[in-house]
């Protein structure tokens, strides 16, 4: 009873029992529609027929007194006035199924399914078409929403941000389709690409020694210990050199709450010493608690197992198979928020580390669908304390200032972007520089 739109084939049974005879109440039971929307579908959807104009006749009231009568002016006519059928003043108020219809002088109201279906299509496409806002709406869209979602690359955010600080109601599926409709000034180009997934075959066993420790063992642990914190352990790389500065990046999978550590090399000392600092700043007993299981990938500089026991004997460290990035899918999809910012292939040598935990303290801020809608940043008291993320450098960026493109580093991050890409580059990584516009 609370279906929306009618279909052609309900159409076709309204106007079939129509025909014969059948009432409103009938119809109902047939097409399990309630009866006061069957009559606003007849008559929304009405085709008037008029009388022939033998004998020079004219069912217009008005044609005896009128100035400009013509033959059969009454089809055109926006002043008609025609005398209606007495038997149309009792439902189901259409001439289907009369028995007198075929010589009738009256104007015949019928309903007809093909042209309720055609013209319910024509409406509907109409009303879905452009964009229906009110002035306000409309200035909201175009001013805030459409720069914040250029800034941030997020369209989910965006809405998010812009709905709580101006109580308005933006929708998320509404505003892709308008983008995707050319009705706003934002272009696919600027959200971040739809990769397509390279499907090279590659020998995804272990090289190196990690009995105990493989993907296998830490998918049961989890099972075993549901309860237990999971944090994701990587790399984001620049250019491919030896002792090319990285960075190391930690997640608390719960929260996708992101560290993100410099380090001057990617080699496992450097690891360790960042894993120890980081552990000084939090203390050991929130360390034990929130790196209880740590997942991380083959790199060379991750082989520490005997190295992160002396930090904490509580964390069980687990590795995933080779070439499979997504067994730790939570901190790559954190990747990507720093590639909009920082593109594969540059530099990481001229980036401070006060600049990296401004990157971080963004990529934080922003709302997450995973997340309820809220963000990192508003959950991360559950695990540390304000005070001591504060320590590490990171600070919670309202939602409309959030900013995940190159101009967030400054004219520097730019500088280095068109140092190391070139402008093929820089379209296939989908950076877009607005001061440049």
């Amino acid at each position: 009873m609370n279906k929306k739109h009618y279909t052609f084939s309900e159409r076709l049974s309204i106007e079939s029992m129509l025909n014969e005879g059948y009432s409103i109440k009938e119809i109902e039971n047939d097409i399990k529609r309630s009866s006061s929307n069957i009559i606003k579908e007849i008559n929304k959807h009405i085709t008037l027929v008029f009388p022939t104009a033998f004998n020079n006749y004219n069912c217009c009231l008005n044609h005896d007194n009128c100035n400009v009568k013509t033959f059969e002016c009454y089809r055109v006519c926006k002043n008609v006035n025609y005398k209606v059928c007495p038997k149309l003043s009792k439902s189901p108020h259409v001439c289907n199924g009369c028995s007198t219809k075929s010589g009738c002088r009256f104007v015949k109201r019928y309903y007809k399914a093909r042209d309720a279906h055609d013209n319910y299509k024509i409406n509907l496409s109409d009303k879905r078409k452009g964009l229906h806002y009110s002035e306000y709406e409309h200035t909201v869209l175009i001013d805030i929403l459409c720069p914040l979602i250029i800034k941030t690359k997020s369209v989910y955010h965006s809405i998010n941000a812009v709905n709580e600080e101006f109580n308005l109601n933006f929708n998320l599926k509404t505003i892709y389709w308008q983008i995707k409709g050319n009705y706003l000034p934002i272009k696919s180009f600027d959200l971040p690409r739809l990769r397509e997934s390279k499907k090279i075959k590659r020998d995804k066993n272990y090289k190196r020694e990690i009995e105990g420790h493989t993907y296998d063992i830490y998918t049961n642990y989890k099972i075993n210990n549901p309860n237990a914190i999971e944090t994701q352990m990587d790399t984001v790389e620049g250019i491919k050199e030896n002792n090319a500065s990285v960075i190391l990046t930690l997640e608390i999978v719960e929260i996708n709450f992101l560290f993100m550590f410099k380090i001057s090399s990617q080699n496992k000392n450097e690891v360790i010493k960042k894993l120890i600092y980081f552990k000084d700043i939090i203390g050991q007993e929130t360390f034990d608690k929130i790196v209880e299981i740590l997942l991380t990938d083959n790199g060379k500089e991750f082989f520490i197992l005997d190295d992160i026991e002396e930090i904490s004997s509580n964390v069980h460290l687990f590795y995933c198979h080779p070439y499979s990035s997504f067994e730790k899918g939570s901190i790559e999809n954190n990747h990507e928020f720093i590639r909009r910012v920082i593109p594969k292939g540059v530099s990481l040598k001229p980036y401070s580390q006060k600049e990296l935990d401004l990157l971080c303290s963004h990529i934080n801020s922003l709302y997450r669908a995973s997340l309820n809608g809220k963000c990192p940043f508003d959950l991360i008291e559950k695990f540390i304390s304000m005070d001591i993320i504060n320590k590490l450098g990171l600070t919670k960026i309202n939602a409309l200032d959030i900013c995940l493109i190159p101009e967030l580093l400054g004219d520097k991050n730019i500088n280095n972007i068109k140092k190391y890409l070139d402008e093929k580059d820089i379209k296939k990584a989908n950076i877009k520089f607005i001061k440049n516009e």
